[in-house]
């Protein structure tokens, strides 16, 4: 993926170009599970690189931890850092979900790593806390086999059956 400046920031879901230092912040606070998410998009000075990332933090409230658990610490859920060429034409340069890297790892990893983003953050702006490994399934793991897709085996209906007619009028069945 090598994309127009502008195009990045239509495909990482910011709303506007964004300039030096700043930051396009997305919150949501999931009150049953006792987690708070933050996704962002950032920018260096100078335009010198662009960072997308989420980040839940677990607080107290949250029971699918046990009580020495340290909570308050962030747990990193995405990272995906982009970089300008020589003719400013932006690429991705790497990609971790979970602490798992994605980069080169999966067919079209860049384009697959903004669409997960995107789609996390619309879930965030419906005040909705998405499915983490359901969204690593939809977005980032590799269907295909060998370069072969969808199901094995045979492919399409079962063979036609043809009907043998009895001779017709005018027809005989000679031997």
């Amino acid at each position: 993926m090598r994309v127009e400046y502008t195009e990045l920031m239509e495909k990482l879901g910011t709303g506007h170009i964004l300039s030096p230092y700043e930051t396009r912040p997305w919150f949501h606070y999931e009150e049953d599970l006792g987690i708070t998410c933050s996704a962002e998009v950032r920018i260096g000075p100078g335009i010198a690189d662009v960072e997308a990332e989420i980040q839940f933090l677990h607080d107290e409230t949250d029971t699918r931890y046990d009580d020495d658990a340290d909570f308050g610490m962030p747990e990193q859920i995405f990272f995906m850092r982009f970089l300008p060429s020589r003719d400013g034409i932006w690429s991705p340069s790497f990609l971790y979900v979970k602490g798992e890297s994605y980069t080169s790892t999966i067919h079209n990893w860049e384009g697959r790593g903004t669409e997960f983003f995107l789609q996390f953050i619309s879930a965030l702006q419906m005040s909705e806390l998405p499915d983490i490994d359901e969204l690593i399934e939809e977005h980032l793991t590799d269907k295909s086999r060998g370069g072969r897709g969808g199901r094995r085996g045979r492919v399409g209906k079962k063979g036609l059956k043809v009907e043998q007619k009895p001779a017709g009028m005018g027809m005989s069945m000679k031997n």
